[in-house]
């Protein structure tokens, strides 16, 4: 079977797949990734083949807000759309060198399911994490089956599965009805610092991360995150700050106690008692399928959503992003690193992401209800 990725070019959107693109490789399937010159490092460093067939973008930029009165979904749905139009020929022009049998997308991106629907394949969604809602969802299809019907295009066809990573617990009450898989994370290609190696420390120890996109996006983000990282530290916990070594600059002097490095969460998490991130949806859903306590400060997209999620649930705590308020931050540190109902409820989430089927049993699953007339590679 011949499988084609597309992607939006940002880790968030990219790493999620990762896992089913290695089973499938691991199966002996043929697997694509369709990107830009800018991003093929990123597809390339995962172990994934690629073809830079796309212009590069800022997916920072290609997210602004669009003027007047509009939602912030049907927003986001618009941009979609456009992103969607502007690809559109290249991957079409991908799609008929390659003769994939299957086109599997992130909810964001709509070149390829336009692409597939066009060639007469199947394709199939796969979350990053909490599915978008329907409503963002929606919006996105209609902007794009409008932009389609100009050119005399047939509209968006129905996915024929989507791929859910997000544990049952933790999924919207009006998520659409999805094939279950259990999310693996992954966050690129890293060293293992031997002190991480080294067992456990003698310390609670708490991960403290901004992610990759929020520092460029709003580089004055530091002083609550330095408040948050002094209050850890005053409740003597040990903290690792997992950041770019080029966004390090932002954090300025740090006390001596205080690691910070580009360390994968897959690696790290494991030996925290709790993480304290922005909301970004492979921080949520590491910290989900590890069991450990989260307190999101969310500053746009959907961190909102992930932050209600998590307090929804009683997985963890939000804290709004211009927070001074001493005595809050306090409170919030120190419920988060108790050994309290926020850890019993996310070590439920981690078994209930464990029970999940794995990566290559879905892997299987797809190439079994691929269909007659398939490339068979093996």
């Amino acid at each position: 079977m011949r499988v084609l990725f597309t992607t939006l070019p940002g880790i968030g959107h990219l790493f999620p797949m990762v896992p089913l693109a290695w089973a499938l490789q691991a199966a002996g399937h043929t697997v694509l990734v369709a990107t830009d010159r800018d991003f093929l490092p990123v597809v390339t460093g995962a172990g994934l083949p690629g073809a830079a067939v796309l212009d590069p973008v800022d997916p920072v930029r290609l997210f602004r807000p669009i003027g007047g009165p509009v939602s912030p979904a049907e927003s986001t749905g618009r941009r979609c759309a456009e992103n969607g139009i502007r690809t559109l020929s290249a991957i079409r022009a991908l799609l008929d060198v390659f003769h994939p049998d299957l086109v599997i997308s992130e909810p964001m991106e709509l070149a390829g399911p336009a692409a597939a629907t066009i060639a007469g394949v199947p394709w199939v969604r796969h979350s990053y994490g909490l599915m978008p809602p329907e409503q963002l969802l929606g919006a996105a299809a209609a902007a794009m089956d409008t932009e389609l019907a100009v050119r005399g295009l047939s509209p968006l066809g129905k996915p024929a599965r989507t791929i859910d990573v997000c544990p049952d617990s933790l999924r919207p009450p009006n998520a659409v009805a999805a094939t279950p898989m259990r999310y693996v994370a992954y966050n690129g290609p890293a060293g293992v610092p031997d002190w991480l190696l080294a067992g456990p420390s003698d310390r609670p120890r708490v991960c403290l991360t901004l992610g990759t996109s929020l520092p460029r996006r709003n580089p004055r983000v530091t002083p609550l995150w330095r408040l948050l990282l002094d209050e850890l530290v005053a409740l003597d916990q040990e903290v690792v700050i997992a950041i770019d070594e080029s966004n390090r600059p932002l954090l300025g002097d740090l006390p001596g106690t205080v690691r910070a490095a580009r360390i994968p969460l897959s690696q790290l998490l494991p030996t925290c008692t709790a993480i304290v991130h922005h909301g970004g949806s492979g921080s949520t859903m590491a910290a989900a399928a590890f069991g450990v306590p989260q307190l999101v400060v969310p500053h746009f997209a959907d961190h909102f959503t992930n932050a209600e999620q998590i307090t929804a649930v009683g997985a963890g705590l939000s804290l709004p992003q211009d927070t001074e308020d001493p005595v809050r931050i306090e409170a919030a540190c120190a419920l988060i690193t108790a050994d309290g109902e926020h850890r019993a409820i996310s070590r439920r989430l981690a078994g209930e992401n464990a029970s999940r089927p794995s990566p290559a049993e879905v892997a299987e699953d797809l190439f079994d209800r691929a269909g007659p007339g398939r490339h068979t590679d093996q």
